[in-house]
């Protein structure tokens, strides 16, 4: 039988996100004593346990509920007296704390060309679980993409045999051309990962829109895409917009602004 810091290994290795509940003080009568531990998934499945009953089922719910609020937090209860909504009668107190775990931030980057090949570098650097893809193999170099994940596709059907794209991905598109992007993108609007960002100039994203529109692609799906990609920093080499789009990413990972902290904190 796995144990529960087994789990927690295989939330690391496989790049998921759980919330680990952990009784951190109990006074008095409780169903577990301190440093009880349970983990809970996105969909509301449980390993281990905090004592069952209400206390359980109360943590179930607000430990889902951190999955988008991305903060960790202290549930605190006391176990005297449930008409006063307590979820309990044991007669003690009890302290959970409930702390976001595991990788949940995956990066597939699709093109591996100079700029598609800083951001890997940069993001495994920030500690992203890195994939970059492209059909041309002969890109691949051990040397550079030593630290990531490499795949080789060769259709949008083979991308998606991979089962690689998740709510929780973000998707950046570093390709050499539109035709590539227009390819792409039905299928990946279609997973609703957390971020698609598609790599271009202005006008070459006008035209990738234009023909996404007359593949029936809705104009709120279209919305979602962020091209041109990454914030104006003005840059032109591959690392300066590797340095752009890994700050737009961490923008939308950490929900920020993006504003010059001087200004923000003078404001």
């Amino acid at each position: 039988m796995n144990s529960i810091y087994e789990k927690l290994f295989e939330l690391e290795k496989n790049g998921v996100t759980a919330v680990l509940c952990t009784v951190i003080n109990s006074r008095g009568s409780t169903p577990r004593s301190s440093g009880s531990k349970m983990l809970v998934y996105k969909d509301g499945n449980i390993f281990g346990t905090v004592g069952g009953g209400e206390v359980e089922a109360n943590c179930v719910v607000e430990a889902v509920n951190i999955f988008e609020s991305n903060e960790n937090r202290i549930l605190k209860y006391q176990l005297i007296d449930p008409e006063k909504g307590d979820p309990g009668i044991c007669g003690g107190e009890i302290e959970i704390f409930l702390e976001l775990v595991g990788n949940s931030s995956s990066i597939v980057i699709i093109g591996a060309g100079h700029v598609g090949k800083n951001i890997s570098f940069l993001a495994k650097w920030a500690g992203f679980n890195v994939i970059i893809m492209d059909d041309r193999s002969e890109l691949f170099d051990s040397k550079s993409f030593s630290d990531v994940k490499w795949l080789n596709y060769s259709s949008t059907e083979d991308i998606s045999s991979k089962n690689i794209i998740t709510p929780e991905t973000f998707v950046i598109l570093t390709t050499r051309n539109m035709n590539i992007d227009i390819s792409l993108l039905p299928y990946l609007i279609d997973q609703n990962p957390r971020y698609i960002g598609v790599i271009g100039s202005e006008r070459r994203w006008i035209s990738t829109k234009n023909k996404l529109e007359e593949l029936g692609i809705k104009k709120h799906e279209l919305e979602k895409i962020y091209s041109p990609i990454g914030i104006d920093l003005k840059g032109e080499t591959p690392e300066e917009i590797a340095i752009s789009i890994m700050s737009e990413i961490l923008m939308v990972k950490n929900k920020a602004t993006g504003k010059n902290l001087r200004n923000l904190r003078r404001d």
